[in-house]
């Protein structure tokens, strides 16, 4: 209950006032979040995060002279980074937000409900969080949170998944396809990049062109030279392991 009870200091910077009012209405209903501080500019609020150090920045993304996205990259070269949210009307920069490690993105006009989900998550972020190194702490906080979520942008839509729910992926006529239980997504990401966003301890390169969710492995089937074929639960079809995989698979299952 202590830790839960914890202060969070936060700061809203929104160039329009009824934003920043709208807000700050919602987050007075949680005890513990302290709100230290509202600025209508990226410039003042870079310079507030260093003297007031607030756990959570809320940042619209228009403003005038530093943008939400300037800012945000501003405040994350601080000493003591604090966490990012943005909270803004326009959904396309959520691809960007998230490559800045932002542990939630709102939309306006800002619901209880949905604030309400971003303040637990926050708060379970701090409670878990190193005390004794302050920046390690967030930077830990930013990489967690970037293995936990991952924004799909794919013919100017964004989606934003739980990695933890992605089965497998691979190349398929010179796109990538993401597979979750039910429903498939296309990216131009190279499979690279994908697997570099993930938990490395949950997914394993079968292939080079293949990368799947250890938890998802239902049956592993020898096949030829060597090789392996695995069947995943939600995926019709059989995942290859390459040859020099094999090593790799066999000690994960202690085989």
């Amino acid at each position: 209950m202590g830790d839960q009870l914890r202060p969070i200091r936060v700061i809203i910077v929104d160039d329009e006032e009824p934003a920043r009012s709208e807000l700050r209405y919602l987050l007075e209903h949680f005890a513990e979040v302290e709100i230290v501080g509202e600025f209508s500019s990226g410039e003042e609020a870079v310079s507030a995060v260093i003297s007031f150090n607030p756990h959570l920045v809320f940042i619209d993304i228009e403003m005038p002279g530093l943008n939400g996205i300037q800012t945000a990259e501003k405040i994350s070269s601080t000493h003591s980074a604090p966490l990012l949210v943005f909270a803004t009307a326009h959904e396309e920069f959520a691809v960007k937000a998230f490559d800045l490690n932002a542990v939630d993105y709102l939309l306006k006009p800002f619901s209880f409900k949905r604030v309400t989900k971003c303040i637990e998550k926050v708060r379970n972020l701090l409670a878990s969080a190193m005390p004794a190194n302050p920046k390690k702490r967030d930077t830990e906080l930013s990489q967690t949170y970037n293995l936990q979520k991952l924004a799909i942008e794919h013919n100017g839509k964004v989606t934003v998944i739980d990695t933890r729910d992605i089965v497998a992926a691979y190349c398929t006529e010179g796109q990538l396809s993401i597979h979750t239980p039910g429903k498939c997504y296309y990216s131009n990401m190279p499979l690279q990049d994908l697997q570099s966003r993930l938990d490395e301890r949950l997914f394993f390169r079968t292939h080079r062109a293949y990368l799947v969710n250890i938890e998802k492995i239902r049956e592993i089937i020898p096949w030829f030279n060597g090789t392996y074929n695995l069947i995943l639960d939600g995926l019709t079809v059989e995942v290859p392991v390459s040859r020099q995989q094999v090593p790799k698979l066999k000690k994960i299952f202690g085989l």
